[in-house]
């Protein structure tokens, strides 16, 4: 018999020491010889798919885009590369022993699963996917995305754990430029422009500058610069030197470099910005005439026009479990910069929260923080248990956050079986019609 009360020794409300009982022993099943497993192992559930969202794509709501799987349209086709799920590489690793438990191909992987879920030992493990093998892979080459991803889970004793799909993002950073006629006219052919991430660099001569052929650059961090030298003459004469840096690039993302003239009207700056929706980042312009060049944000701040409201785990993937290693706090950042937050809905999958969210009738299934009084016993379990902004702490606000304390973390990890998911849907929707869902999984570890 465990109890509740340890959760929310933080609070005041009475009706929420309540006492549940808890099954102290993990979930077993039958082994595939009709026998009940006893050794410390579990399976992995042999129903996996594995989907890739392309370089030239984003991962949107489908009634407003193709689906991903599919080929692209030709205008977008030339930075994609020819990619074959079944090659890509995947490998399970043991982060407990740093032991591999499976190097292959997906194709390899899907077969083995095939026959049943895969039998391994019991603890905390990590799944990777690749594209290309470490050898292939160029630190700067043209139209050369890398596809690939990292998902964790945790194995129980004697329990199947499912992963149903894994999903691949582009891996290195997606450079492209374009410059408008009126500005090459200007500039003689042998103009060029060079870019760079570190050591390594590509020159964008004149005929590229269309838009149409991508450099992709593998990171070297988290957060990266990319160098932009322009250099050459202008055709009537006159030297071009110009560079700048790019900073705060990150992979996955997809930056779009155009060079425009801009004009002095009346002492006024005058410029003209096209964005694409299906950029992944900002568009970055660099602008200049006669040989003064100068960096040119878009007006009214930089916030692109309907930019979607974002979901963002700090530290890690939030599409991504989190194993509960440490006490540390877990924070999530959410933004809708299109007009504020007008819902944030909630829904909370978790046994062991179970019984307490059946005391409270507004918080079963599916609520929005909007829409809760902060002075109920609702509101207040919300704010100081799991750490959610309610009411006017969340509606109309253009960002928001929530941080699930030590304490919470700390009484999660007691009381929850080994390897037990919480999952927090969440999904922000803005006054224009935006909206964006995400879900913050939280696993307890597996006994050593």
């Amino acid at each position: 018999m465990k109890t509740f009360t340890g959760l929310f020794t933080t609070l005041s409300l009475g009706a929420l020491l309540l006492a549940g009982c808890v099954n102290e022993e993990p979930p077993y099943k039958n082994a595939g010889n009709g026998t009940t497993d006893s050794a410390t192992t579990g399976f992995l559930s042999g129903a996996m798919s594995l989907r890739v969202i392309y370089d030239t794509e984003t991962d949107t709501q489908p009634d407003d885009t193709q689906d991903e799987t599919q080929t692209p349209p030709s205008t977008q086709a030339s930075t994609r590369a020819v990619t074959e799920t079944d090659g890509y590489l995947v490998r399970i690793v043991n982060t407990d022993d740093q032991k591999s438990h499976f190097d292959g191909t997906y194709a390899e992987l899907q077969a083995e699963l095939a026959a049943g879920p895969k039998e391994l030992p019991t603890g905390n493990y990590t799944l990777t996917v690749c594209s290309h093998r470490t050898e292939e892979i160029q630190a700067a080459a043209w139209n050369a995305p890398v596809y690939g991803t990292t998902y964790a889970f945790s194995i129980t004793k004697g329990a199947t754990t499912p992963i149903e799909e894994i999903v691949c993002t582009l891996q290195n950073i997606k450079v492209t430029l374009l410059c408008s006629a009126d500005l090459a006219d200007q500039l003689t052919d042998d103009t060029k422009a060079t870019i760079s991430l570190g050591s390594a660099s590509l020159e964008f001569s004149k005929e590229y500058w269309d838009g149409n052929r991508a450099a992709f650059f593998m990171p070297a961090a988290e957060s990266n610069d990319l160098e932009f030298v322009l250099s050459g003459s202008f055709t009537d004469g006159g030297e071009v030197t110009f560079s700048k840096t790019i900073p705060g690039v990150k992979a996955g993302q997809w930056r779009k470099i155009e060079l425009v003239i801009v004009y002095a009207d009346q002492g006024g700056i005058k410029f003209d910005i096209q964005v694409d929706n299906f950029v992944l980042d900002d568009t970055i312009t660099v602008n200049g005439t006669d040989g003064l060049w100068e960096e040119v944000f878009e007006e009214g701040g930089g916030q692109e026009p309907g930019e979607a409201p974002t979901i963002v785990m700090q530290g890690w993937d939030i599409a991504q479990p989190y194993v509960l290693e440490t006490l540390d706090p877990v924070r999530v950042d959410i933004t809708a910069p299109n007009g504020g937050i007008q819902s944030l809905l909630v829904r909370i999958e978790s046994v062991t929260l179970e019984a307490i969210l059946s005391e409270m009738p507004a918080l079963a299934g599916e609520f929005d923080l909007c829409e809760i009084d902060a002075e109920s016993e609702e509101g207040n379990l919300l704010q100081t248990a799991v750490g959610f902004p309610v009411g006017d702490e969340v509606k109309g606000q253009p960002s928001t956050y929530f941080e699930i304390p030590s304490e919470i973390i700390g009484a999660l990890k007691e009381l929850s079986q080994p390897g037990e998911s919480h999952q927090f849907h969440l999904k922000v929707i803005d006054p224009a019609g935006g909206e964006t869902s995400a879900t913050l999984t939280l696993v307890v570890p597996t006994e050593e």
